[in-house]
């Protein structure tokens, strides 16, 4: 599609909430605890797809987080210091995402109508609407 088009992907709710942000694209897991760093909200661990790349205040669609307990005090730290990610959209949900999600007013959504590794790439631009199971994807 050229850039500025837009199309709408539809899911459901798992955390409400609304985000417009640039989209961070990866069809792998993210570890949090350890493989990640809350002071910059960058990726660290060794050998992901994402190593390096910032979340802060992205869009992140992946797969799953790798459910450490860990997760929200991550998440949480990344909010104290200004750098959590804006939203969450994951093909599989963990318990602990989706807890560490909701303590820190992180939207999230799961179950999308369409493939997001697909039709979705790094750097579109996404409003999420997570409470109306909406997303709209502008490509850049």
């Amino acid at each position: 599609m050229p850039t500025g088009s837009s199309f709408l992907i539809h899911g459901r709710c798992i955390v409400p909430g609304k985000a417009a942000a640039e989209a961070v694209v990866c069809p792998t897991r993210i570890s949090f605890w350890g493989g990640y760093d809350p002071a910059n909200g960058t990726v660290t661990e060794k050998d992901n797809p994402l190593e390096g790349v910032s979340l802060d205040h992205k869009v992140a669609f992946f797969v799953s987080t790798k459910g450490s307990s860990g997760t929200a005090n991550c998440l949480n730290l990344a909010k104290r210091y200004g750098r959590q990610p804006a939203a969450f959209v994951n093909t599989e949900l963990d318990s602990l995402a989706v807890i560490g999600c909701l303590v820190n007013g992180i939207p999230m959504m799961s179950d999308l109508d369409r493939d997001p590794f697909a039709a979705i790439k790094t750097g579109d631009w996404i409003e999420m609407d997570a409470e109306a199971g909406v997303i709209k994807v502008t490509f850049k």
